[in-house]
């Protein structure tokens, strides 16, 4: 599409989108964007969580007399008989958005990436998982008449850049689980040598034997409390978090996140990684041993996580999730995401129809047929009173 000023295409090819990286990091920077939209990420995700699952990339971009302005970088997937459209991401629990330069022209431009969105990918469904309420793509999303699913989830933020230091944040705390910052790594530090730091992004073999420490511990508490996601326990994910915390690209910016490592007598026993702020960054994945649990390892590495984001004057987002440790870092400041699914074609809807009635169908029968094992259970207990009392 263009119109003389504005030009907007569908890249399609990694090529394509490489070529977009120095216009794109420099609309990062001006936009103020977010570590899910920098362009390392999203190229990142793309090779090792997209490509290999045989996904379509369909990287929307819009430019304004030949400059950058917005940029949307999604993906396709075929399952069974339908076409999803969705955001490029490590499948995590990371938010939908568009990296998109503020000014009077930011909403004709996302309105305008929206209908290239709908059209140009032919998708039977766009899944948007965790928009920001309020935000103008989920107001544009939300005007889409075929919305099929909805979910609201709440999201906590630690507004740190205006704190004057460490311990006046501290102090206007309170406590967690009964413990101040800095309590429970001295109680720990009694069990053996405690160390707490920044793993270095050179030791790339340090890094993959800390991220596959945490993972299992992730996994194992994801197995005992039933909040099994299918991204947690993908080599693909694996993958692209090690390179999170290793990538240099070629340039003098730093790797995308850094992992904070707690060790006990040398032994990992719980990290935290967290991004980079522009200035908003964001607590991406955190946990630990659970055989330490009674020691608090897990709030002890997200402690000195926050403290190194405060110390770089970057605000927090901890991201969808109830968690403890949210609320008590960010001191209460709530804030709503969605998730929405919409069937995008007329065979999306005869598809998300045929499945319901399907489950419906199948609720029903399951349901008759307990109720048929309650009938026949009530009959043999009246047919043996009547027995008994002959």
């Amino acid at each position: 599409m263009s119109d003389g000023q504005i030009q907007l295409e569908v890249i399609t090819d990694e090529p394509g989108l490489l070529a977009l990286e120095q216009a794109w990091n420099a609309l990062w920077l001006k936009a103020h964007g977010r570590y899910f939209q920098r362009f390392d990420i999203n190229l990142l995700a793309w090779r090792h969580v997209a490509r290999p699952q045989n996904k379509k990339l369909h990287c929307i971009v819009l430019r304004e007399r030949g400059e950058l302005r917005l940029v949307w970088p999604l993906v396709s997937r075929r399952r069974v008989l339908w076409t999803y459209l969705l955001p490029l991401s490590p499948d995590a629990a990371d938010y939908t958005s568009i990296l998109v330069e503020d000014g009077p022209s930011a909403i004709t431009h996302i309105e305008s990436a929206w209908r290239a969105a709908c059209a140009h990918c032919k998708a039977d469904f766009v899944h948007l998982p965790y928009l920001n309420e309020g935000s103008e793509l989920h107001r544009v999303a939300s005007r889409e008449p075929r919305v099929l699913g909805l979910s609201r989830h709440e999201a906590w933020i630690a507004k740190l850049r205006d704190e004057a230091d460490w311990n006046t944040y501290c102090r206007s705390l309170g406590t967690m689980h009964g413990k101040k910052p800095g309590q429970l790594a001295r109680r720990l530090a009694k069990e053996g040598e405690l160390s707490i730091r920044l793993i270095d992004p050179a030791d790339a073999e340090g890094i993959t034997h800390c991220v596959r420490a945490l993972l299992a511990w992730k996994r194992e508490w994801a197995e005992r409390t039933g909040k099994k996601g299918v991204w947690l326990f993908s080599q693909y994910y694996e993958d692209f978090l090690i390179s999170t915390l290793t990538h240099r690209g070629g340039t003098a910016y730093e790797p995308p996140a850094r992992m904070t490592v707690v060790t006990l007598d040398g032994r990992p026993i719980a990290g935290a990684i967290m991004s980079h702020g522009n200035p908003l960054a964001n607590a991406v994945i955190g946990s630990f041993d659970p055989s330490l649990a009674r020691f608090g390892a897990g709030s002890i590495a997200w402690e000195h996580a926050v403290k190194w984001a405060l110390e770089q004057h970057y605000d927090i987002d901890f991201g969808v999730g109830s968690e403890r440790f949210k609320s008590y870092w960010g001191r209460g400041n709530r804030s709503h995401a969605w998730t929405m699914q919409i069937a995008n074609s007329t065979w999306g809807l005869v598809g998300y129809r045929t499945v319901r009635a399907c489950r419906d169908m199948y609720a029903w029968l399951k349901g008759a047929r307990h109720a048929s094992h309650r009938s026949d259970d009530t009959q043999e207990a009246v047919g043996s009173i009547e027995t008994r009392g002959k």
